[in-house]
């Protein structure tokens, strides 16, 4: 967190995963810590995410600009005026995110996490084991639902989707199989594939949206320009359409890992109950 509230790239990355993977662990401790002390720290993390979140998309952004410009495939104008407009949004949610992590309230949220981790009974019990289990049941009918919902058309909103509840099920299965010492990675490292895939797509579905709102704003002053970012905009959806098809070449293989976890996962009596 002070790499990433300084300005380091690579940090602001890393806080956000940690806190993402916080926001899974966290209901691992849930059965013998207080639902109110457990629902503080949970909101403040969120809270962290979703400050970093936008920043980091932002920078992920810059270096998509960065590989288009060395392709010389772009007008340079083009990709200097996105970058302008990407740089001015990205000063603005770095500002958002300032507010969210204040040295104040990252000792806060340290101060509750030590409190958690020293209220919880021991972590590799039975109980512990059983509410990983849970965790990975819902994030595993999740992510079948959230497939199938996207079906086989390509609809952004629908396949974002689709990569948060891979993300979810991933760290899921991470904290499962620590706590369980499993050896196995390949579901791992099959649902980070499709991350990194769905990641790039979305990726490049937020550079066609500023894209395109640049365009509209300069369409009545400088038509040479707008047609240079017709150009972009053409580019990445293109390489869009080539991430969907990938996709969908992973799409059976990826419903039949989930049927797989599924089968070994049930959800158990008690977290029912």
């Amino acid at each position: 967190m002070p790499a990433a509230k300084a300005g380091d790239i690579r940090s602001v990355h890393q806080a956000r995963v940690a806190t993402r993977r916080l926001r899974e662990a966290l209901p691992v401790v849930g059965a013998s810590v207080s639902t109110r002390s457990l629902g503080r720290v949970r909101r403040q993390v969120r809270r962290m995410t979703r400050a970093l979140g936008p920043v980091r998309e932002l920078d992920v952004a810059l270096e998509h600009l960065d590989e288009l410009a060395a392709s010389n495939i772009i007008s340079p104008r083009a990709l200097a005026r996105v970058r302008q407009l990407v740089v001015q949004e990205r000063l603005a949610r770095r500002r958002d995110m300032l507010e969210a992590i204040t040295p104040g309230k990252i000792e806060k949220l340290r101060r509750r996490l030590v409190a958690v981790g020293s209220t919880a009974t021991p972590p590799l019990t039975a109980a512990a084991i059983e509410a990983a289990e849970y965790q990975v049941a819902r994030r595993t009918r999740r992510l079948t639902a959230a497939v199938e919902h996207a079906g086989g058309l390509y609809l952004p909103d629908r396949l974002h989707a689709v990569r948060v509840a891979t993300k979810k099920l991933r760290y899921a299965l991470e904290i499962e199989r620590e706590l369980k010492k499993l050896r196995s990675t390949s579901r791992i490292g099959q649902l980070k594939r499709l991350q990194d895939l769905l990641g790039r797509m979305h990726d490049f579905e937020m550079l066609i949206d500023r894209t395109r709102r640049l365009q509209a704003e300069v369409a009545g002053s400088d038509r040479r320009l707008a047609i240079e970012l017709d150009r972009l905009v053409g580019t990445l959806e293109e390489e869009c359409r080539q991430l969907h098809a990938s996709y969908m070449r992973r799409r059976p293989s990826t419903l039949r890992l989930a049927a797989q976890v599924a089968a070994v996962t049930a959800i158990p009596p008690s977290a029912v109950a």
